[in-house]
């Protein structure tokens, strides 16, 4: 027996008949994931925040994965393209040339003790010639890779990456900050060059700015210039906090979307960002 609640549904009817390539992106929450199904010009066909307590087994997790797109019409197995984004607290980025498979463990040994039940994982980052590594629990990612074929595995931090913000930093210097519960990532932008991503835990407001701030300290920008894209489960706090310290704090939502139903209007799609990039 598996539960799960829809809190929030928005699914084109029909959408599986359309003739655009279509995208499935998923990202794991807290509690739960949320997933859009967007085609190849960039309109948003279906999305749904699913909040759930997963199962032990990994039988269980794969048959509340089947269910939920089951109860929401979603045929996965038409996609042409399928991604897991999973928001892990421990991530590192390793050189293509240092890199090797055997070793995925002992990249953390030295700087993030791993727990038992976490297992590495990794991915290429073209843009970086660099893997970006991450440790998470198996049963999880296992559980998608079984219930979704052909489903690609990613960090939130490899995400970053794939932005447009990486292009709208000619000339200046973008900070890009990621909310979730008790984390947020941040990457940082500097004349189209990426300088670093990292994670953070934060109890307050003022938590996050001061790391943001921290981070401009270590590589020496200028905290006038910086342009701020607050994305993720942020709140006015946070956002009136950073507006204190910078100049420029913007919502970020990803790229430019169109939507199929009016529905979709009412989304905070600055919460979701890791799905629309």
């Amino acid at each position: 027996m598996v539960s799960y609640f829809i809190n929030s549904k928005t699914v084109l009817e029909n959408f599986n008949s359309t003739d655009y390539q279509k995208k499935l992106s998923i990202c794991l929450e807290t509690n739960g994931f949320s997933f859009a199904v967007e085609n190849e010009k960039n309109k948003l066909l279906a999305f749904a925040d699913v909040a759930c307590n997963y199962p032990e087994t990994l039988s269980q997790v794969i048959e509340m994965i089947k269910k939920v797109f089951s109860d929401l019409g979603i045929e996965y197995m038409l996609m042409d393209e399928i991604e897991l984004i999973v928001p892990a607290n421990k991530h590192a980025w390793i050189p293509e040339h240092l890199f090797d498979q055997a070793r995925l463990r002992e990249y953390f040994s030295l700087t993030i003790p791993l727990d038992v039940k976490e297992t590495v994982f990794y991915s290429f980052s073209e843009k970086l010639q660099a893997y970006s590594l991450f440790a998470y629990s198996d049963t999880i990612i296992s559980a998608f890779k079984v219930a979704i074929p052909r489903i690609k595995v990613k960090s939130q931090h490899a995400k970053m990456l794939e932005t447009p913000l990486l292009e709208k930093s000619r000339m200046k210097t973008n900070v890009e900050i990621y909310l979730r519960k008790d984390y947020f990532d941040v990457a940082v932008f500097d004349s189209k060059n990426f300088l670093i991503s990292n994670t953070y835990r934060y109890s307050t407001a003022d938590d996050v700015a001061y790391y943001a701030l921290l981070l401009l300290k270590q590589f020496r920008l200028n905290q006038d210039a910086i342009e701020i894209y607050l994305s993720g489960k942020a709140d006015r706090n946070i956002y009136a906090c950073l507006e204190r310290f910078f100049r420029k704090v913007t919502l970020y939502t990803g790229k430019k979307l169109e939507f199929a139903t009016n529905d979709m209007y009412h989304l905070h799609l600055y919460q979701y960002s890791m799905l629309f990039r």
